[in-house]
């Protein structure tokens, strides 16, 4: 039987999300290996390369029109929110690459899912069930405990890349705007304030001489690193509830921890990686609730039919 539009289109949105995260998570590599430069020097190059990417793809499309034509000011508030998170996401996981500390990349990863599940009750209205809430206390437990209680992860790097990767999961759940539009207009609004920022102060963007053409030629694919995984997540975001964007969000983690123990040889203890399976496993219980429902449904209907 074939696939109705609703599965395809669901089915779609979820493989988006699920590149989209896969991408991300092994992007680290990528950013460690031009780590010579600075996290701030490499968010410059992500932001200008990122808007002249996707202005290159409006262009070929012939979106540019229909971009102004859209634009007002809730969804400008909306994105340079949006970006504002971004940019601040983009600084802390290329400082955490650039520096090995790959597993707190991960937790953060780990953090993002509570906040998109929680913002699709609170402000999605997304129905509640017991499942979801015991997944999810079981998961801002072993958050908290590692906050509170566990000194070998860097805790300032988890949060604030869980946090702004979450705010900007939700935001980007409020907007109108197509994928690229979207992206084209984050990517504006942090161009606009990169360069406020080169005028009056002392940052430079110069790759030093002994670079290497390899590595230059690396710094200059930035925006097509930056912009691909995006647009697979922005797609994602707009075929997706707040708590199946949540729940695939574990990819991305999953693929941090990967990095994190086989490329960067990066040490952890037996309760670090306890509470990552743990918080794994209350997302998986979340995930897997409405297919086993669907399922004893099935199976309820055809025994009173």
């Amino acid at each position: 039987m074939l696939p109705s539009s609703k599965q395809r289109y669901f089915f779609i949105g979820s493989l988006s999300g699920v590149l989209a995260n896969v991408l991300l998570g092994f992007s680290s590599v990528f950013w460690k290996y031009i780590g010579s430069l600075s996290a701030v020097e490499l968010v410059a190059y992500r932001v200008y390369l990122s808007l002249l990417t996707v202005f290159l793809i409006l262009c070929a499309c012939k979106g540019v029109g229909r971009f102004f034509a859209q634009l007002n000011i809730r969804l400008l508030f909306v994105h340079a929110l949006a970006a504002l998170l971004l940019a601040v996401n983009w600084g802390v996981f290329i400082w955490a690459s650039i520096h090995g500390r790959v597993l707190e990349s991960s937790f953060g990863y780990l953090v993002a899912p509570i906040i998109s599940i929680a913002a699709g009750v609170v402000l999605y209205k997304e129905p509640v069930t017991i499942c979801k809430v015991v997944a999810v206390v079981i998961m801002v437990i072993s958050v908290l405990w590692l906050l509170v209680l566990n000194d070998e992860l860097v805790v300032k790097v988890y949060l604030t890349i869980g946090m702004s990767w979450g705010g900007y999961s939700c935001l980007k759940k409020m907007t109108s705007l197509n994928v690229f539009n979207g992206l084209f207009l984050e990517s504006s609004v942090l161009a606009f304030f990169y360069t406020l920022i080169l005028l009056y102060s002392d940052l430079s963007m110069a790759i030093p001489e002994d670079f290497g053409l390899e590595r230059t030629i690396l710094v200059f694919s930035c925006g097509v690193v930056s912009i691909v995984p995006l647009a697979l997540f922005s797609l994602s975001a707009k075929r997706l509830t707040m708590t199946s964007m949540g729940l695939l969000q574990f990819v991305l983690p999953v693929t941090q921890f990967f990095v994190a123990a086989v490329i960067y040889k990066q040490e952890f203890s037996t309760a670090v990686l306890c509470v990552l399976l743990v918080v794994i496993s209350g997302l998986a219980l979340v995930v897997l609730e409405p297919f086993v429902k669907n399922r004893f449904s099935r199976k309820r209907g055809q025994y009173g039919a």
